[in-house]
């Protein structure tokens, strides 16, 4: 070996190759819903630290919350963040789910607007096109989710009054009319258009800290401590969703995620943990 030592580097650096491709795992691949996964994020950034080993590759923007379950379903994923309870096929195709918690679903406007405060009467009446300007003149901009979507099923459920007020609203949009097929592009919209108003989990307003702030609905602000209280009744439920046959690094994130400690920086994210 001595006399060729070209080949006992050659051999060495093939080692060396060896180790580094083996330590090296391949990254945890994460996305699922605009209103989560920045939150999400931030809550792993000391658990990475911890653990330089387990890479995590976070997929912006996000895909949404059933394209992340389709994606975790194929194999192409190994967590998705969800804004909806698992369907009964999902779990047959051995998807499981952890609650996070919730966080409030709040009535946004951009943080400069005059208006701090509304009733639940006054939103029907808004999302029903019967009042059309804010107390200052200025004209009401509604920003609306797709009917199918998750947060519009949130919406609905909130009253008899509000299901009918929104599905007027969907059927007078014009083409062309304010239409928000993501959380991202809902905040975006509500921050660039005069006027807008729209329905999005507060964990998204404060984790990527947007201009924006949630409006006060019948004298109960949208926070996670009135959630607590069960003051504030709107909410959109989060979910963290693997296989069945994940694996330790993956359980390992999810346990951390749900550990007790996490409570005070969930409630900072907007996000009210679920009873553990």
């Amino acid at each position: 070996m001595s006399s060729h030592p070209w080949i006992f580097r050659a051999l060495l650096g093939m080692l060396c190759a060896t180790f580094v491709t083996t330590a090296q795992a391949d990254p945890l691949r994460v996305s699922g819903t605009g209103a989560l996964l920045t939150s999400v994020k931030q809550l792993l950034e000391p658990f990475l630290r911890e653990h330089p080993d387990i890479l995590m590759q976070f997929y912006f923007p996000p895909v949404g919350t059933s394209g992340a379950i389709r994606a975790l379903t194929d194999q192409q994923m190994e967590i998705a963040l969800t804004g909806r309870p698992l369907k009964k096929e999902e779990e047959a195709a051995g998807l499981v789910q952890y609650s996070l918690g919730a966080s409030p679903f709040a009535f946004v406007v951009h943080r400069d607007s005059p208006v701090r405060e509304v009733t639940m009467q006054q939103l029907v009446d808004i999302y029903a096109g019967r009042l059309k300007t804010w107390p200052d003149g200025s004209r009401i901009r509604v920003i609306l989710r797709p009917v199918a979507d998750a947060d519009t099923a949130i919406l609905s459920n909130i009253s008899p009054a509000m299901r009918e007020a929104l599905a007027a609203a969907h059927a007078n949009r014009q083409p062309g009319s304010a239409l928000a097929d993501t959380d991202i592009d809902l905040v975006e919209m509500v921050e660039k258009v005069p006027g807008s108003v729209g329905s999005v989990a507060m964990t998204l307003v404060l984790s990527e800290k947007r201009p924006l702030k949630g409006l006060t609905v019948d004298g109960i602000a949208p926070t996670t401590a009135a959630m607590e209280n069960k003051e504030y009744p709107h909410a959109k439920p989060t979910f963290v969703v693997i296989r069945g046959d994940a694996s330790r690094e993956v359980r390992a994130v999810v346990d951390y995620l749900l550990a007790p400690e996490r409570k005070k920086s969930l409630m900072q994210l907007g996000i009210a943990p679920a009873p553990r």
